[in-house]
C-alpha cells in the first residue's frame, strides 16, 4: 500500500473532530523512513498477499481465505502493541471516542486491497462499542484481535470448503458471492458476525484517532484498517454462503 496513504488515513475526520490542524500536519508530513527499516518492506508484501488473498475468496476459493487468515497472523506480528497501549493510555480519552472515521480514505484503502468500496455498510455510532474497543486496546494492544479475525476467517474458510465439497467445485460459490444476499430464513444467519464487523470498525477508529496523536502509530492504523476490512470481507462470504444455501439447498 502507498505510504502517503496509510499516513493520510482518517486525517480529515479527525481534524474536523477537533484534534487540530498541528495534529492532522504531523501524521501527512511523518516520513516513511521513520518506521522500522526492516519492517516497511514486509508490511508492504502483506497486503500485497491480502490483496491475493481476498481474489481468490471472492471467487469462491476457500484457499484464499486459508491464506487471508495466515497473512494476517503475519501481519499481527509486526504491530507494536506495548507502543499503542502507552499512547492510548495517556491520550484524551474524549477525543479517542469522539473522532469519527473517514469513509473515502476507509474506501480507498479497500480499493486498494481489491474489496469493492461501494460495499462497505455506513458506519457505527455505537459509543458504548466504541468505549469497550479502546478499553480492549488499553489493555491487551491490536495484535490479538487481529488473530481473533484470522481465526474467523478459517472458520469461513471451513464452510467454503464444505460447499466446494458439496457443488463440485468453486464455481457455484463464486456465482452466490456476486448475487444480492436474500434474507436468510432455513439456513441461520450471520448476526454474531455483523455485530464483530462492527466492533472491528470501533477498533480501526480508535487506533487511527491514537495515530493522529502519536504518528509513528499510523501503520498501525493501516493494520487495524486492513484487520476490519479482512472480517468485512469474511462476513460478506458468509453471507454469501448463506445464499448459496438458499438458492441450491432450498
Amino acid at each position: 500500500m502507498n505510504g502517503t496513504v496509510n499516513r493520510r488515513v482518517f486525517v480529515g475526520s479527525l481534524a474536523g473532530a477537533g484534534v487540530g490542524a498541528v495534529g492532522a500536519t504531523s501524521l501527512l508530513d511523518f516520513p516513511v523512513s521513520a518506521q522500522p527499516a526492516a519492517t516497511a518492506p514486509l508490511v508492504g508484501e502483506i497486503r500485497r498477499q491480502l490483496k491475493d488473498a481476498f481474489g481468490k475468496a471472492q471467487n469462491g476459493h476457500a484457499a484464499g481465505a486459508r491464506q487471508a487468515a495466515t497473512v494476517l497472523r503475519v501481519y499481527a506480528s509486526t504491530v507494536n502493541d506495548g507502543q499503542l497501549q502507552a499512547v492510548l493510555r495517556k491520550a484524551n480519552r474524549q477525543q479517542l471516542l469522539l473522532s469519527e472515521m473517514n469513509h473515502g480514505e476507509l474506501a480507498r484503502q479497500a480499493e486498494e486491497l481489491g474489496i469493492n468500496p461501494s460495499t462497505l455498510p455506513p458506519h457505527s455510532t455505537d459509543r458504548v462499542g466504541r468505549e469497550a474497543a479502546l478499553d480492549r486496546l488499553i489493555k491487551e494492544g491490536i495484535s490479538p484481535f487481529m488473530r481473533t479475525v484470522a481465526d474467523y476467517v478459517d472458520r469461513v474458510a471451513e464452510r467454503m470448503e464444505r460447499v466446494e465439497r458439496r457443488s463440485g467445485g468453486a464455481i457455484a460459490l463464486q456465482v452466490a458471492l456476486r448475487q444480492p444476499i436474500p434474507d436468510p430464513v432455513d439456513c441461520g444467519n450471520c448476526d454474531q458476525e455483523k455485530e464483530q464487523v462492527d466492533y472491528a470498525l470501533n477498533i480501526a477508529t480508535v487506533t487511527c484517532a491514537a495515530s493522529i496523536i502519536f504518528p509513528i502509530l499510523a501503520e498501525l492504523c493501516a493494520a487495524a484498517t486492513a484487520t476490519y476490512l479482512t472480517f468485512y470481507a469474511a462476513f460478506a462470504i458468509c453471507l454469501a454462503i448463506l445464499a448459496f444455501c438458499e438458492a441450491y439447498y432450498h
